[in-house]
């Protein structure tokens, strides 16, 4: 009996340990590409999806076959599948939709985009999270009346063509950005040109069978001094927020436009100050950092601003805020040389313009009592050289409430921050090298912030034989993934955080 029960704890313990640790190298047959983890829209963790590279495909030796393996956040296997790649995707991550379903997605050469004839859009995947089918998602081609899934996208040569024929019959060329909203519901920037006019200058709304909706006019008229330039800033099922420069013969509006998605009604009209130096990505040597932040009755959105040519100390973040219950939207802002550069010495060879020396935006979190944290890192605008990270509090007005900066070294890099305590806190990771005995080693540091206080915690990430690399994981841990080349060895395992 006792034996019995020694072989069901062994096995149990066996299964937990299991459930927290996995050996990369082991789990498929094709070559390793990399893990990454899957969040959703408010930074909240779903998993890891790693990839792996099954060679060229038989019938097209452009396209590669791909495996994957989707893990839950405690490192549980849940669905093993394959599909090809595109020509031109060049590195595919995931993410969790608003639907709840899991999104493959490419990222491409931006170059290639803009000038190769021969580009088209890499196609998404999505998995259902009910029974982990994939199907690869068609695309949306826009003719100026019809919106028709396809397959694969038109090149950029083919688009070129196509306009041109519609200029031939139509007398004009066609320019539309087709935007994907939630619940396969899609919007349209689009205007005709027609020298020398921009005209029927408008935003339509799609629903989920491609149907159109609504069409909003900007213009009641077509007047060759016309012109609108459209972004959207924030969105959810019901509220449509964009930032527009509407350009008129004599005068130039820039405003914040709040539409019902439901009717294409404008709900409200919020005039900014800060004309085409408004941004609204926060955008990073490392990529397009999240600024949105979604609950049921707000939308809240961290933009950037930043200084004209005649004006480069204007420069800062504006939290802009739309309430549902009273339909109103309203922004506040931080003026970094005013507000920040002026009073903290340890960062204030920042606000001299011409030396290239900037902050790169690295994170958002945006915390229960309506707070925002913000990391940054100095950094070079001539060669992306980095050096000390930078901790901004600020308070719901935009307000700065905390500051602390975190000197490193030359080639410090920062990784990632995620929640703690159901958003009422945060942790922010960073690695930074350790020189002894012409000996270089890296460590990484473990920022929690708590209750307002700060609290750092060093780990060694090299040994002799192992090179250790960190992941974001579940609330209270982190995912280290210790890799050493020569014995193929890949093993991933979370670890508590010590606070």
């Amino acid at each position: 009996m006792m034996k019995k029960l020694f072989l069901l704890m062994f096995g149990l313990v066996q299964t937990l340990l299991f459930s927290q640790t996995q050996n990369l190298a082991t789990l498929a047959t094709g070559k390793y590409l990399g893990l990454k983890s899957i969040l959703d829209n408010d930074k909240n963790l779903f998993g890891y999806f790693a990839l792996y590279d099954l060679g060229k495909t038989e019938n097209n030796k452009k396209k590669n076959k791909l495996e994957y393996i989707i893990f839950d956040k405690n490192l549980n296997s849940l669905s093993t599948g394959n599909f090809e790649s595109d020509e031109t995707a060049i590195e595919y991550y995931s993410y969790i939709n608003p639907e709840k379903q899991l999104v493959i997605t490419p990222s491409f050469n931006a170059y290639d985009y803009a000038f190769d004839t021969s580009f088209y859009t890499p196609s998404d995947f999505i998995i259902s999270l009910n029974d982990y089918q994939i199907k690869k998602k068609d695309n949306l081609q826009y003719d100026g009346t019809n919106l028709t899934p396809v397959s694969v996208s038109k090149t950029n040569g083919e688009r070129k063509d196509d306009n041109r024929n519609l200029k031939k019959t139509a007398g004009y060329q066609l320019t539309s950005e087709v935007i994907g909203l939630n619940n396969n519901h899609t919007l349209i920037f689009e205007y005709k040109y027609d020298r020398p006019l921009f005209k029927d200058i408008s935003l339509k709304f799609f629903n989920d069978k491609n149907e159109k909706v609504w069409d909003y006019k900007f213009f009641d008229q077509d007047n060759k001094y016309n012109s609108v330039n459209f972004k959207v800033v924030n969105f959810d099922n019901d509220i449509l927020i964009a930032k527009v420069y509407k350009y008129q013969k004599d005068s130039v509006e820039y405003n914040f436009m709040v539409f019902d998605l439901k009717t294409g009604k404008v709900i409200s009209v919020l005039p900014f100050p800060y004309e085409r130096n408004l941004y609204i990505t926060l955008n990073s040597v490392d990529g397009a950092i999240n600024g949105k932040y979604n609950t049921n009755d707000k939308l809240t959105s961290l933009l950037r601003y930043s200084g004209g040519p005649l004006n480069f100390y204007n420069e800062g973040f504006v939290k802009l805020i739309y309430d549902k219950s009273t339909s109103q939207l309203s922004f506040n802002e931080i003026h970094l040389l005013d507000d920040v550069y002026s009073s903290h010495k340890d960062i204030e060879e920042l606000k001299e313009p011409f030396d290239s020396k900037d902050i790169d935006i690295k994170s958002v979190s945006f915390l229960k009592n309506n707070d925002i944290v913000a990391i940054f890192q100095k950094i070079s605008r001539k060669n992306n050289a980095v050096s000390d990270i930078i901790m901004m509090q600020f308070d719901p007005m935009m307000k700065l409430k905390n500051l602390k900066v975190y000197p490193t070294q030359k080639n410090s890099s920062y990784l990632f921050s995620q929640y703690l305590n159901d958003k009422n806190d945060m942790v922010f990771f960073y690695a930074d090298t350790e020189r002894k005995n012409r000996e270089k080693k890296w460590n990484l540091f473990i920022n929690t912030f708590i209750n307002g206080q700060w609290k750092q915690e060093v780990l060694p990430m090299t040994s002799e034989n192992n090179i250790t690399i960190p992941y974001m994981a579940k609330e209270g841990y982190i995912l280290l993934q210790e890799f050493n080349e020569k014995e193929k060895f890949n093993k991933i395992r979370l670890e508590r955080l010590n606070y």
